[in-house]
C-alpha cells in the first residue's frame, strides 16, 4: 500500500493542517472545493501567518476530485469540510482508497454513523480538533486557538492505523489517541450545541449572549438535555478542554446548585466573550447549516431513547426556518424557549 494522503477541504482547519504536515515533509493532495482557493495555492503556496511571521508551503492543490489523474488512489484521506457536505464527499473519495484505506471524520456535531453507513464503519476513523484556524483570504491560513487533536476508532479499539496517524498528525498539534472516541464526540457535541446554535439563534457573540439570565438558563437547560440523552444512550463521556459535567445543571436541582452553575456560565461567557458562532456566519453568508449532525442528531437519538429534549427540538426549529428566511437571528428567539422549558 502507498502512503499518500489526501486532505479535503482546506478552509481555516484544513489549511493550517496541510501547511504543518507538508512542513514536517509530507506530500499531501489537497482538494479545496473552491477554485479561488485553488488558485491562491498554485501561485503562492499555503501561507500560515502568526504575530511575527508568514510561511509558505506549496503543495499539490485540485478543486474537485474529478480533476485529480483518475489512477490517484489514496491510503488515508482527512475530511475537513463542513458537516453538509460530508456523506458526499465521503462516499466519492472512498471510491479512491486503496483497499485498507481510511476515511478521517473531522466535522462540528457527529457525522459518523451516517458517514459509516455510507462507506463501511471499518473505513472510518474519527477525529476532534479542538483548536479553532481561520481562512484571512484565500491560500492564507492562521490557527485560533491553543488545543490538541483526538483520535480513535469507533469501536473503541487502539488500531497501528491510528498509532500511524497520530503519529502523523503530531507535526500539526498534540495528539489523544481516545479508546472512547464517542465519548469524547458527545462531550463536544454538547458544548456546540449551546454555544454554536444559541450563537446562531441570538444572533450574538458568545459574551453578549450570556449576559442575559434568562439565555443562560436556557444554556443549562439545553446542555442538560444533551447529557441526559448520552447517559440514556450508554456513553461515556470524556473530558475536552473542561469535565462534561461542570456545566451540568440536574433537573430539581436546589437554588445554590443553581447558582453556582449560572455563575460558571457567566464566567464562561467572560473568557471567551468574543467568539462568534460559526453557524452564525453560515447564516449570515446565506449557507446551510451543521444543525442536522448538532441538536438535530441529539433530537434524533432523544427520540430512539423515548427521552424528552424540548429545548433542543426547538433550537432545530428556529435554525431552519432562520435558514428559509422566516425569522431573523436575534435574542428574543431564545426568549421564546424560556417559557417552553418552564
Amino acid at each position: 500500500m502507498n502512503d499518500r494522503l489526501l486532505i479535503a477541504g482546506i478552509g481555516g482547519i484544513g489549511g493550517v493542517i496541510a501547511a504543518r504536515l507538508v512542513a514536517a515533509g509530507a506530500r499531501p493532495l489537497l482538494l479545496t472545493a473552491n477554485p479561488s482557493i485553488t488558485e491562491a495555492i498554485r501561485q503562492t503556496g499555503l501561507q500560515v501567518v502568526d504575530r511575527k511571521q508568514r510561511r509558505c508551503y506549496q503543495a499539490e492543490c485540485y478543486t474537485s476530485l474529478e480533476q485529480v489523474p483518475a489512477a490517484t488512489t489514496f491510503s488515508r484521506a482527512l475530511l475537513l469540510m463542513k458537516a453538509t457536505n460530508v456523506v458526499e464527499s465521503a462516499r466519492s473519495i472512498s471510491a479512491r482508497l486503496e483497499r485498507d484505506g481510511y476515511l478521517v471524520t473531522c466535522q462540528n456535531g457527529i457525522v459518523e454513523d451516517a458517514v459509516s453507513a455510507a462507506v463501511g464503519a471499518g473505513r472510518v476513523v474519527s477525529a476532534i480538533v479542538g483548536w479553532g484556524g481561520t481562512m484571512h483570504a484565500p491560500g492564507v491560513y492562521e490557527q485560533t486557538g491553543p488545543g490538541g487533536i483526538h483520535l480513535g476508532e469507533l469501536d473503541g479499539t487502539r488500531s497501528e492505523r491510528v498509532e500511524r496517524l497520530a503519529a502523523m498528525l503530531e507535526s500539526v498539534s498534540p495528539v489523544i489517541v481516545s479508546s472512547n472516541i464517542r465519548g469524547a464526540l458527545w462531550s463536544k457535541l454538547a458544548i456546540n450545541c449551546v454555544i454554536t446554535t444559541m450563537g446562531a439563534v441570538s444572533g450574538q457573540t458568545l459574551g453578549r449572549m450570556l449576559q442575559d439570565r434568562a439565555l443562560r438558563r436556557v444554556f443549562l437547560s439545553v446542555y442538560r438535555e444533551v447529557l441526559d440523552t448520552a447517559a440514556a444512550a450508554g456513553v461515556k463521556l470524556e473530558r475536552i478542554a473542561a469535565p462534561p459535567r461542570l456545566l451540568y445543571l440536574p433537573a430539581g436541582a436546589g437554588p445554590a446548585q443553581a447558582l453556582f452553575k449560572d455563575l460558571l456560565v457567566r464566567l464562561v461567557g467572560r473568557r471567551y466573550g468574543r467568539l462568534k458562532s460559526s453557524m452564525l456566519q453560515s447564516l449570515e453568508r446565506g449557507r446551510p447549516t451543521e444543525i442536522d449532525y448538532l441538536n438535530g442528531y441529539v433530537v434524533e437519538q432523544a427520540r430512539r431513547l423515548g427521552i424528552a429534549v424540548p429545548g433542543n427540538e426547538a433550537l432545530v426549529r428556529l435554525v431552519k426556518e432562520i435558514e428559509a428566511g422566516e425569522r431573523c437571528a436575534e435574542p428574543d428567539n431564545i426568549r421564546e424557549l424560556t417559557l417552553l422549558l418552564r
